[in-house]
Parts: structure tokens; sequence; C-alpha cells
């Protein structure tokens, strides 16, 4: 069963300026208002109008992380 969300006024302002996709949560779109995604592995799409938010439970930014050069790898 899938509750209401309840967000604190500091969840609303991040929220406002940083939107992602919570599972279990109602997210309407920020662009259309739709209320149907179609959920990836790191991306939730509106169903409506195809716009993209990231999902609120990966947070795994490593690959964003140019690859450090190993020491023992170097001749």
């Amino acid at each position: 069963m899938l509750m209401d969300a309840h967000f604190s006024p500091v969840e609303s302002a991040l929220t406002a300026i940083n939107p992602q996709y919570y599972q279990g949560r109602k997210t309407p779109c920020p662009d259309c208002g739709g209320n149907q995604w179609i959920v990836g592995r790191v991306v939730a799409e509106c169903a409506h109008c195809d716009t993209p938010l990231p999902l609120a439970a990966s947070q795994h930014r490593a690959w964003l992380m140019p690859l450090r050069a190993d020491a023992s790898t170097r001749v």
C-alpha cells in the first residue's frame, strides 16, 4: 500500500531545486504534471512527455568520478 508523502520544508525546498523520483511516493512531473513513470536503473521518465528524473535511491555517483592512476600499474 502506497502512502502519501509528507515533506518537511527543507525537503520541499531541495526537491524544488533538484527534482528526483522517489519510489513509493507520488511524484508529479515537473514539466507536464503527469504521474505515470517508466522507471529504469538510473532515471525515471515521464510516460507523457519523456522528462527524465534521477532516481533518489540511486545515489551512486562513482561513474562521474575520473579514474585514478594506480601507483602499482606504473612501469
